[in-house]
């Protein structure tokens, strides 16, 4: 069922099918970069500046590039060819301090989670995270404070529900999008186990992270020291969960529906892997 299609990554993140390119494109976190895979033939595409930590990664109608970038405590916006268009590095006075995923609307808003920092946020578990909406036209909008380390986002299909992974909560929360471009929470859309493959000490990893929907209406999330991806039905609950043949720390995770396949970002050994779902992704 897993393919290694690329290896030897430094902690790839943002997997992201395109259907506007037909390629998978991901990023790089240590690494500066941003790649494509199409046809089998990864390449990458352009560098984002030295020390930003590219993470999530998201695409708009017009083909930009919108990026989390992590290290550089910014959401920017780059050309196809890899030129900067945008920064954004703060809402009213408060800077980020760690944008870390995005989701990018129809109408070319980006959804994305100001996660935190290492040492003070993810390590500690403090709620100093926050879910902001940049619409298309320009505005910033706060969604939510007080998160603790919010990581993931998506979109439903008919782009009427926002999903965010808090990650160290180890759940996936759900928001209903207005008309008028507001959001409102809607609870815990489910909560993970916490059968954790990592260290003792390091437990405080462990949590959603990355996550994507296929053509049925099924969420895949990346479960972060779990080793494993997890696919939740409409209703929240488990539908079905792969575990990863090596490596304990799954990253993100995008549908390629042409393939019916999952492409899945694996930072501990820096592998993208491929795993073929048939005819599952029909019925999920």
């Amino acid at each position: 069922m897993f393919q290694v299609v690329v290896e030897n990554l430094a902690f790839p993140e943002g997997a992201l099918w395109s259907e506007r390119d037909g390629c998978i494109y991901f990023t790089e976190w240590l690494g500066d970069r941003v790649w494509s895979l199409r046809d089998g033939q990864a390449r990458v595409v352009f560098a984002t500046p030295q020390g930003s930590g590219p993470s999530g990664l998201g695409q708009d109608p017009a083909g930009n590039f919108w990026l989390c970038l992590y290290s550089g405590q910014s959401l920017a916006q780059f050309s196809p060819a890899g030129k900067l268009l945008r920064s954004v590095t703060a809402f009213q006075d408060t800077a980020f301090k760690g944008p870390n995923d995005l989701a990018v609307d129809a109408q070319g808003g980006v959804w994305f989670t100001d996660a935190g920092n290492y040492a003070d946020d993810w390590e500690t578990g403090r709620p100093a995270g926050a879910i902001y909406h940049l619409a298309a036209g320009g505005e910033l909008r706060l969604v939510e404070r007080n998160k603790c380390y919010p990581n993931g986002a998506a979109l439903s299909l008919d782009g009427q529900y926002l999903f965010v992974n808090e990650h160290r909560r180890n759940r996936t929360l759900k928001y209903r999008i207005h008309a008028d471009g507001t959001c409102s929470p809607e609870g815990v859309f489910h909560t993970f186990d916490d059968a954790c493959l990592l260290e003792p000490g390091s437990d405080f990893e462990l949590g959603p992270d990355g996550m994507g929907m296929d053509e049925a209406g099924c969420l895949w999330v990346a479960h972060y020291g779990g080793g494993k991806v997890v696919g939740l039905g409409p209703d929240g609950k488990v539908r079905r969960t792969l575990h990863l043949p090596e490596g304990r720390k799954p990253t993100n995770v995008t549908y390629h529906p042409g393939e019916r396949a999952l492409y899945i970002t694996e930072a501990e050994l820096g592998l993208l892997y491929r795993a073929e779902l048939g005819q599952w992704s029909r019925v999920a």
